[in-house]
């Protein structure tokens, strides 16, 4: 079993937690041999190896390409978008699966190993809240936080070429999820609910997803689950260490955040169309 994911020094905690996840949950049969990709951006080599022992499994540590600069973007991170490319960080030619580094995994990931992709390239659970790019959009519309890829077809399709132009042409507010769901629309096979879960109150769930603000590590009282992965790293201090500083206000900023992307939405189109009418 081959895991991909990625973050930056914002995201040690929730690399740690995610990585003991993994360590308890992903092969519960032990029959798996578990290899771990991650790609990073300003983690220094005392984190390096203070997160590879949160897991047993061995982790191979790739940099972030520098093209992504490239990209057109609002805000935000660049890293997301190691996802459009994951045979260049990862060599893998078969099978690979996709975790952000804000999830944690509670069930075997078995099931996803050996799902029957058939002429699929990728599979991955629905977003919720729909298509951010377009409110009229009811169509389903892929969350990217848990993705299963089918790199055989992958490759033959030359699918990261052709989604890097999709980037570097569209101005998507949801960056590679937007790219994804653009160009493989009706081409992903639908995962349930519980593989990509942001219900944390849902005890069904095998792999939660805390995709809102605050994260775990930002809130002054952090999802008990998480913590209790956390709890059994080198980074169990780092839980007093959680600030407060969102208590009171985390509400109003997710909801100014959901306000804001629906104010930029016209606002994204124009750019995108006088980007491609620069080409």
């Amino acid at each position: 079993m081959h895991i991909f994911t990625a973050g930056d020094r914002n995201y040690i905690l929730g690399l740690a937690a995610l990585l003991k996840s993994i360590d308890l949950n992903a092969s519960k049969s032990g029959q798996e041999q578990v290899k771990i990709s991650i790609v990073s951006t300003d983690i220094n080599p005392q984190q390096k190896k203070q997160l590879q022992n949160c897991c047993k499994y061995k982790i191979e540590w790739q940099d972030l390409q520098s093209k992504y600069d490239q990209l057109l973007s609002m805000a935000g991170s660049k890293l997301p978008y190691v996802k459009l490319e994951p045979r260049k960080y990862t060599k893998e030619t078969e099978r690979l699966i996709w975790l952000d580094s804000d999830v944690i995994v509670l069930g075997s990931l078995e099931p996803l190993w050996n799902l029957d992709l058939q002429t699929m390239p990728i599979a991955a659970a629905p977003d919720q809240f729909g298509n951010p790019n377009n409110s009229q959009d009811r169509n389903p519309y892929l969350n990217s936080g848990v993705l299963v890829y089918n790199m055989k077809l992958w490759e033959e399709d030359q699918l990261s070429e052709k989604l890097m132009k999709n980037a570097q042409s569209n101005l998507w507010v949801d960056h590679d999820q937007g790219t994804l769901n653009s160009f493989l629309a009706g081409r992903w096979k639908q995962l349930e609910l519980i593989w990509n879960n942001p219900n944390t109150k849902d005890m069904s769930t095998q792999v939660m997803h805390f995709m809102a603000r605050p994260k775990p590590w930002e809130s002054s009282a952090p999802n008990q689950l998480w913590l209790d992965m956390l709890s059994q790293t080198p980074f169990k201090d780092e839980v007093e260490k959680i600030p407060n500083k969102l208590k009171g206000m985390s509400r109003f900023k997710i909801k100014s955040r959901r306000i804001d992307e629906w104010l930029r939405e016209p606002i994204l189109k124009f750019k995108s169309y006088l980007k491609r009418k620069k080409r």
